[in-house]
């Protein structure tokens, strides 16, 4: 309820407040000029509200230097009154434990020092608004304490069952959710939390929903990862005496030893699973299971050998996935430009096929010697450009780009001359020579007819939308055998494998 009326405040300053001039009793009196009725239509919460207020101004007035909780009392208080006041907002009431609720405001006073008691107890006044101010009385605690509460509420879950009550009270359908299993290969971190976490939200949806819902959790216990760690924890001597199958027992023990640090970190985010049974991919029965699917889907047809382009670390010799690449914060690099030299130009291309090369623009050098294809984009326009007595094949909007590679100097000045435009389609078919394989014998390639050997020669072919004219030639480098994209293409056009480097991160022969 707003209220538009002025009341009289009225206040006595307590006899312990004393002026700056002078060190007798004073008493003071502040006031606001409004009409006499007009304090009697106010509630007495706003009343005492307004009267602290006036205390305020009434100590700033007689130049109190402290002022005590005696000073100010409620109307109807006898005004010299020294007796302290004391606030209860909450009453100890064991109903108020188990039902919240709004209780009267008890405000009382003490007695002071030397009063009389009653049984060796203080008597104690109510105040004049118990009846009138209702605060809210429960036990729920203002700060969460969460170091403390949460074990407590995780003891009850797990001593009461609830996991398990709930599966079993729950009339739905089954639901399961498939756990991707984490390694189990050090302590938890973000990522662990953000992947269990929403999978709980799921579970516990579910739960709410109705399902029966049997999450079981997992962990992979194979692999480099868990594998590295065991080496980092190792001396010199170890590693040196450490055999496969003594690499392996660690790598065991050291994985069940890390399920247990993570399952209690993960009880301890509250989630939700049959903790108790979870699977493991080192348990003979899990390991029996593999092999059976496995079979399975061999008999199938489902199951097939082929060759596809790995992350490799030649350091550890093995393969890695994507997710445990890492990129050097400052790396850059080395780049270089190439032209490869047309033998046998399509028909789009053959009026200005003399002294004609194709300009390809590769971020890693050392793949140019699996080069297989260079790439095009159907859609895009491609410059026939000439300079100085050669001709380049170039996208049409990178022609100042190459321009300016061209040069030899910052004095140097080079002029691209236009003398045709192809598109991608009309430029496929293409055939060129590779540079490094003119006088020698070519890995891959079509062989003749009667002979032994292989024509050095790669062909122009289209590519994807990969191919833009964001940077280089929008002409693309294509090894088949060191790229998804090059890879993709390659089987679209039937190319082979070529990856002349050993696990050591060295060029084979086939290269030498």
């Amino acid at each position: 309820m707003r209220l538009f009326c002025r009341p009289r405040l009225q206040v006595a300053a307590s006899s312990r407040l004393r002026s700056s001039s002078s060190s007798s009793r004073t008493s003071s009196q502040v006031s606001s000029p409004s009409p006499a009725s007009a304090s009697g239509s106010l509630p007495p919460a706003v009343r005492w509200a307004a009267t602290a207020v006036s205390f305020s101004l009434a100590a700033v007035a007689a130049g109190a230097k402290t002022h005590a909780p005696s000073a100010f009392l409620p109307p109807g208080f006898v005004g010299g009154s020294r007796f302290p006041l004391r606030l209860s907002a909450m009453r100890k009431n064991p109903q108020a434990i188990r039902t919240p609720r709004c209780a009267p405001l008890s405000m009382t006073a003490t007695s002071p020092k030397g009063a009389k008691k009653k049984g060796g107890k203080e008597e104690e006044e109510e105040g004049i608004y118990s009846s009138t101010v209702n605060l809210p009385v429960t036990n729920f605690q203002q700060r969460a304490n969460s170091v403390v509460r949460e074990p407590e509420i995780q003891k009850f879950w797990e001593e009461n069952r609830i996991y398990e009550k709930l599966y079993e009270s729950n009339k739905g359908t089954k639901f399961v959710l498939h756990d991707g299993p984490p390694y189990a290969n050090g302590n938890l971190h973000i990522g662990h939390a953000l992947n269990k976490i929403l999978k709980d939200f799921i579970n516990r949806y579910k739960v709410l929903s109705g399902h029966k819902v049997k999450f079981v959790p997992g962990w992979d216990c194979h692999g480099l990862p868990i594998e590295l760690k065991v080496l980092q924890s190792l001396k010199k001597e170890e590693k040196e005496n450490m055999t496969p199958i003594t690499l392996r027992k660690r790598a065991a023990e050291f994985a069940k030893q890390t399920v247990d640090q993570q399952r209690e970190s993960f009880k301890r985010y509250g989630v939700w699973a049959d903790w108790t049974e979870p699977y493991l991919t080192l348990d003979p029965k899990y390991e029996a299971a593999q092999i059976e699917t496995f079979g399975a889907m061999l008999k199938g047809g489902h199951i097939y050998r082929g060759r596809k382009p790995v992350n490799w670390s030649p350091s550890s010799r093995t393969a890695l996935a994507e997710a445990e690449l890492e990129y050097p914060e400052g790396h850059k690099s080395r780049s270089m430009y190439a032209a490869f030299t047309v033998v046998e130009p399509s028909d789009a291309v053959k009026p200005h096929s003399e002294n004609l090369k194709v300009a390809i623009w590769t971020t890693t050098p050392w793949t140019i010697p699996a080069n297989l294809a260079v790439a095009v984009n159907e859609k895009l326009e491609y410059s026939i450009v000439e300079h100085r007595g050669v001709k380049y094949v170039v996208a049409k909007d990178l022609k100042e780009a190459l321009a300016a590679k061209l040069k030899k100097g910052e004095e140097d000045v080079v002029e691209l001359k236009e003398i045709a435009v192809v598109t991608g389609k009309e430029l496929a078919g293409t055939k060129y020579q590779h540079p490094l394989y003119k006088e020698r014998i070519n890995p891959v390639g079509r062989k003749e007819e009667g002979e032994g050997q292989r024509v050095n020669l790669r062909q122009v072919v289209i590519g994807g939308d990969y191919i833009t004219t964001e940077s280089g030639t929008g002409l693309v480098h294509t090894a088949p055998g060191h790229g998804v994209e090059d890879y993709q293409t390659g089987l679209k056009y039937g190319l082979e494998l070529l990856s002349p480097v050993d696990d050591a991160g060295r060029f084979t022969a086939e290269v030498l």
